[in-house]
């Protein structure tokens, strides 16, 4: 399949919290090697309910080194690519996004490495790929808008999201007559 998808130009989504769940492991390393586009994804909530590029990054970068039992599989900097340069690819879109150039629209992230999860800061490119948290991320901006900033979501109110969802969950497992057990051992 390596050689049909070079063959081919096909680019891959890598979903690893998604694969460990349900599907099994793409010979992702091989697919590197061979010069074929790999990105990293989430999957939908069924299959992940993480849903966080930075997890899936950090996942990436260990689940190939503990399948093949080598520490230099995926180094940090090829899994940075996997979220940049190669998604805006995979999606057709590198002549819009991806990287940091002129001409392209102004996506990025702006993270804050002095925490406890990121320090010490010997390697900043392993630091983002290993060590960083979805906290660690206090601005966003896409196409020149931030869309939070210091941790504030500027464009929606997250709170009533968050409601809404909450709301919407419980009618649709009403509405399907599910049944979840309850799993804790307590006594009211």
């Amino acid at each position: 399949e390596i050689e049909m998808f070079l063959k081919n130009n096909v680019k891959v989504s890598h979903n690893p919290g998604a694969a460990m769940r349900v599907l099994g492991f793409a010979e992702v390393p091989k697919m590197v090697d061979k010069g074929i586009c790999v990105s990293i994804g989430t999957d939908g909530a069924p299959a992940n309910n993480r849903m966080s590029l930075i997890d899936e990054m950090w996942l990436t970068s260990l689940i190939h080194k503990g399948r093949k039992l080598d520490p230099k599989v995926i180094p940090a900097e090829s899994v940075l690519e996997m979220v940049t340069i190669n998604a805006s690819k995979c999606v057709l879109w590198d002549k819009l996004i991806g990287s940091l150039e002129t001409n392209k629209k102004a996506d990025l992230i702006v993270v804050d490495p002095k925490t406890s999860t990121m320090l010490p800061m010997h390697d900043p490119i392993a630091n983002l790929v290993s060590s960083m948290r979805t906290q660690n991320v206090k601005s966003v901006m896409c196409d020149c808008k931030w869309i939070m900033e210091d941790g504030i979501i500027k464009i929606v109110n997250e709170n009533d999201i968050i409601q809404e969802s909450i709301s919407r969950s419980k009618k649709i497992i009403e509405r399907a007559n599910i049944r979840i057990p309850s799993r804790f051992n307590f006594k009211n």
